[in-house]
């Protein structure tokens, strides 16, 4: 099935898939794109749609734990493409900081260094 805009769906319709991705961000459409003609029937879920839309970009807003960071619903989109609709075409390196270990994140830190 092509491009749908689920609000047209009918309520009640079962959807039948063999993959269910969920975000049409970097890692969803990678994923979906990998398994179209394999044999798979894969249904790619996104909650923004194909343009934005202030509502449902309203879902993204949340605390961020110790302030940490930036806000989420600015610096997260929801909409086909994801986040990377805001990257500008740039993808940055870590952070040393993204690498240690933090109290109050469970299982944080990686066994290297940036370095």
């Amino acid at each position: 099935m092509p491009y749908q805009d689920a609000r047209r769906i009918p309520d009640g319709t079962t959807l039948e898939t063999d993959v269910c991705i969920v975000g049409a961000g970097a890692a969803g459409c990678t994923i979906a794109r990998e398994l179209r003609g394999q044999g798979f029937r894969v249904c790619l879920i996104e909650s923004g749609g194909l343009k934005g839309h202030a509502g449902t970009q309203s879902l993204a807003k949340g605390e961020l734990a110790n302030g940490f960071g930036f806000p989420l619903d600015e610096t997260r989109v929801r909409g086909f493409g994801g986040t990377t609709a805001i990257w500008q075409g740039a993808c940055r390196p870590l952070d040393p900081f993204d690498l240690e270990p933090h109290e109050w994140l469970p299982h944080s830190g990686w066994p290297f260094a940036r370095a």
